[in-house]
């Protein structure tokens, strides 16, 4: 199966490339990328090529931070109509929540979740996911995605909002400064996963001022680009639920939103498929507790209840004893033996 981005992820390559004494046609000849596609910006051309255009960039024109080079010449820009409709949200949870819902288009392979930070419950990490795209070198989109998102955070909270650390799954470069410059916060070399880390205080904070006529025809366009969904809603809200759960966001009116649904609407239609919200997220909740309390040296009772949105542990512990009959300190003990 073919995976594909806008072409305006070309935007700004040329000058760049050629900055560095590189070949720009032969090189997007060499990887079957059309010449076109560098002012065709709604054109889609193939994901890994373009991939792996900015890798063999990176290593031909002898510079390490290729993908960083390249952010800073896109900006949020790249994601036209996504960007717009990010700039008519009302905070910053209601942008990331947009995010997540429309970012296939710009590329189906690109998702963001966002998760509690396991020791720091006072933080979120927005965490970058490139799926669809089997290559193992992948340093320079994944360098220049979070740069952009960094970018995104700035631009819409007027600097209000400053990413804490950037955290990318490679090896620290020999010239760090360079990064800690490009992300202007502390990076985490060697991660588990790409993620960009914030405040969980700052998913309130609020943005500009929204111009509502823009913000329908923004969703317009970009609903026509989502077009009839084999997926049935349920599994769509179970998807949105796990992603959101530990960030707070996973309420039936924020999951509405982000389906461009009243949340009335929403339920009617999870009604039709057997269903309730209440239900979803109930399930969504077990099995994340099962997954958590299953970790050897995992978290404390107190963080894993954080994580699946409860207020308190108290709360977890009623409802793990109406899922398996048992309390969580229970079920511990049991995985431990």
């Amino acid at each position: 199966m073919s995976v594909f981005v806008r072409a305006a992820a070309l935007t700004g390559y040329q000058p760049l490339a050629q900055s560095l004494g590189l070949d720009v046609p032969a090189l997007l000849a060499r990887f079957e990328l059309p010449l076109a596609a560098l002012h065709e910006p709604d054109r889609l051309i193939s994901y890994p090529a373009f991939i792996n255009l900015l890798e063999e960039s990176a290593v031909l024109g002898h510079c390490a931070d290729f993908g960083l080079r390249l952010a800073h010449v896109q900006g949020i820009g790249i994601l036209g109509p996504i960007a717009v409709l990010l700039r008519q949200a009302r905070h910053v949870s209601e942008a990331i929540e947009l995010g997540v819902r429309y970012l296939f288009v710009h590329s189906p392979a690109l998702s963001l979740q966002l998760q509690a930070d396991a020791e720091q419950p006072d933080r979120i990490n927005l965490q970058l996911d490139i799926r669809q795209v089997n290559l193992a070198a992948r340093l320079q989109i994944t360098s220049l995605s979070l740069s952009i998102i960094c970018q995104c955070l700035r631009q819409l909270t007027a600097d209000r909002v400053q990413p804490l650390q950037v955290s990318l799954p490679q090896a620290q470069p020999a010239d760090l400064a360079v990064y800690q410059r490009a992300y202007g916060c502390a990076v985490r070399f060697m991660a588990a996963s790409a993620s960009v880390q914030l405040l969980a205080s700052d998913l309130e904070v609020v943005l500009g001022e929204q111009d509502p006529q823009i913000k329908q025809l923004a969703l317009d366009y970009l609903q026509r680009y989502a077009g009839p969904s084999a997926t049935r809603l349920s599994e769509q809200v179970r998807r949105l639920a796990g992603e959101l759960l530990g960030s707070g966001l996973a309420t039936q009116e924020a999951i509405a939103r982000s389906l461009a649904l009243h949340p009335r609407t929403l339920q009617r239609r999870l009604r039709a498929e057997g269903t309730s919200f209440a239900e979803l997220l109930d399930n969504v909740r077990q099995e994340q507790f099962k997954a958590l309390i299953a970790l050897p040296g995992g978290p404390s009772l107190t963080q894993i209840a954080h994580f699946l949105g409860y207020a308190e542990a108290s709360v977890l512990s009623r409802s793990c004893t109406r899922w398996f009959g048992s309390s969580p300190r229970a079920m511990r003990a049991l995985r431990v033996q």
